[in-house]
């Protein structure tokens, strides 16, 4: 199997696919075998509620996440400090430059 250069677009895909994992485990409740799932099962929430509550996780990861990349790309600060990290592949290719710009893109719109 070919080694796949990362690039930008395809970390924020791989990003993506993680929230939308974790999204649907803790959906799950219990039988996603997630903390999360567990305790949502034990509020016992009617099945619109649960999804309202999961819903709001969701959104939850997604603005964190979207955070996260604005103060890695020095757009926001994180905890009060701004500046520009970079982030690379083991390769040393450089993944950073607009990470925030196409997480927006992709995940938030």
């Amino acid at each position: 199997m070919p080694e796949v250069t990362m690039n930008p677009d395809q970390f924020i895909r791989n990003i993506k696919a993680e929230i939308e994992s974790s999204v649907s485990l803790y959906a799950q409740g219990s039988e996603g075998q997630t903390e999360i799932g567990t305790k949502l099962d034990s509020l016992n929430l009617n099945p619109e509620l649960k999804a309202e509550v999961v819903s709001l996780i969701e959104l939850a990861i997604k603005e964190s996440v979207y955070n996260l990349m604005s103060g890695l790309e020095g757009s926001a600060s994180l905890a009060g400090t701004q500046e520009i990290y970079k982030i690379t592949d083991e390769s040393g290719n450089e993944l950073s430059g607009e990470l925030d710009v196409i997480f927006y893109e992709q995940v938030m719109e």
